[in-house]
């Protein structure tokens, strides 16, 4: 399918956002909203509960109308674009929803080939081939390629949630609260994945989270939503340094002061450890040493 020719962009901003307005009757959600993900980045985007997080998503992926404000997506204005370009640039992301929102009735083979399904027209066993290519790259066992959502765990449900959303190898993929409801340690090896995966397929992403350690360990910027719009956008540095309070409370409060204190505990008993082992270490060399 043929798409619209592009303009060419400094460091491309493969999704960029201006004075986006939505509202829902008299209740306006977002107010001007404006900010950009640049190409091979990857963006958390943070706010306060019910802030709007998810309807900004939702309306970038064109599934709730704004009010006003233009949407660029791969270079592109989503205004301008016919229903069969629009269809084009929908093959080119992918999308992780809460929950990995699998469907329960199709096993986890036929989850992943959903999109194929709708955009390509491929044989069976190509696609049989490709599905299993994308269960290996998120780390599950071709063994799961036949079993149901409800006989997946928590963390292999997501990790079949992003298998599905690269099906058909996006430009970008769209994770909304990717890590939520998992266990820190398969938290950990999500965001681990989701950077290898970034590194491997040159993927942008675009990350919703209320996870600290998601946006201190993988983001390269992050964005905050407050107040209906775009409050800041930058690096961890720029968070910290932040006098803003809802976001000097969220980067500098008490749960963030606690993971700090945490890992620094950590660092001081990994370092006493050392340096008790290289005492004792001294010591018993110098036993050993004749006079």
């Amino acid at each position: 399918m043929p798409l619209p020719n592009s303009t060419d962009c400094e460091r491309d901003a493969v999704l960029s956002v201006r004075d986006l307005s939505v509202a829902f009757g008299e209740t306006v959600v977002l107010d001007r909203v404006s900010f950009d993900v640049l190409r091979g980045e990857i963006l958390g985007f943070v706010g306060a509960t019910g802030g709007g997080k998810s309807v900004l998503l939702r309306t970038v992926l064109g599934l709730h109308r704004k009010t006003s404000g233009t949407i660029h997506l791969l270079g592109y204005d989503t205004d301008r674009l016919t229903d069969d370009e629009r269809m084009g640039i929908d093959m080119r992301f992918g999308v992780l929803f809460q929950q990995g929102a699998l469907f329960s009735s199709l096993t986890l083979l036929e989850n992943i080939q959903v999109p194929m399904r709708e955009y390509l027209d491929l044989p069976q066993r190509l696609m049989d081939e490709l599905a299993l290519l994308k269960i290996s790259l998120v780390g599950l066992s071709p063994d799961d390629a036949g079993k149901f959502p409800s006989e997946l765990s928590g963390g292999m449900i997501k990790r079949a949630a992003l298998a599905r959303a690269l099906s058909i190898d996006p430009d970008i993929v769209f994770l909304d609260e990717p890590t939520s409801g998992l266990d820190p340690i398969a938290a950990a090896e999500f965001d681990e994945l989701v950077a290898k995966l970034r590194e491997t397929m040159g993927l942008t992403v675009y990350m919703v989270t209320h996870d600290l350690d998601s946006l201190f360990s993988v983001c390269d910027r992050v964005a905050v939503l407050g107040n209906k719009r775009v409050i800041l956008e930058g690096t961890i540095e720029d968070m910290l340094h932040s006098e803003e309070p809802w976001i000097k409370a969220y980067f500098r409060g008490k749960r963030a002061r606690q993971l700090d204190l945490a890992v620094r505990g950590m660092n001081s008993k990994a370092s006493g450890t050392v340096n008790e082992s290289t005492r004792l270490t001294t010591s018993r060399r110098s036993v050993r040493t004749p006079r």
